[in-house]
């Protein structure tokens, strides 16, 4: 009986373990987060997935857009390289501005973002 309880309180333990190790967030969905953030004119949400060094362009880069209408279009992205503390993103797709009936498009393809993990979470940190 006392094998058992003892087995039992070991596969208990496994599993607490296993379910309480956290994975880092894919550094792509931050980019995501980042660029919904821009479109929907939201800096507080902008500013908090960038890390402090890229705050003020995060909040400049979402008063941009503050006199257009902005959507994501067909945006997609992926991370190209990552490690413990570093990761590159690409993404695919545009940011389409209509103002005044006139549609401008910022191709995201042309972009590799920089992020840097800091804090647990996965920041914004400037283009490469």
């Amino acid at each position: 009986m006392k094998k058992i309880i003892s087995f039992v309180i070991l596969i208990a333990m496994i599993v607490i373990g296993i379910a309480g190790c956290s994975t880092k967030a894919d550094p792509a969905d931050e980019v995501m987060n980042y660029l919904t953030a821009l479109v929907n004119q939201d800096s507080e949400s902008a500013i908090a997935t960038s890390c402090s060094d890229w705050e003020e362009q995060a909040r400049l880069e979402t008063d941009s857009f503050l006199s257009v209408e902005a959507v994501l279009n067909n945006v997609q992205c992926q991370t190209l390289m990552s490690d413990d503390s570093t990761a590159e993103v690409s993404c695919t797709g545009t940011i389409d501005m209509t103002y005044n009936e006139e549609i401008r498009s910022i191709d995201l393809s042309l972009r590799v973002y920089a992020m840097q993990y800091q804090a647990g979470e996965w920041l914004v940190c400037g283009y490469k």
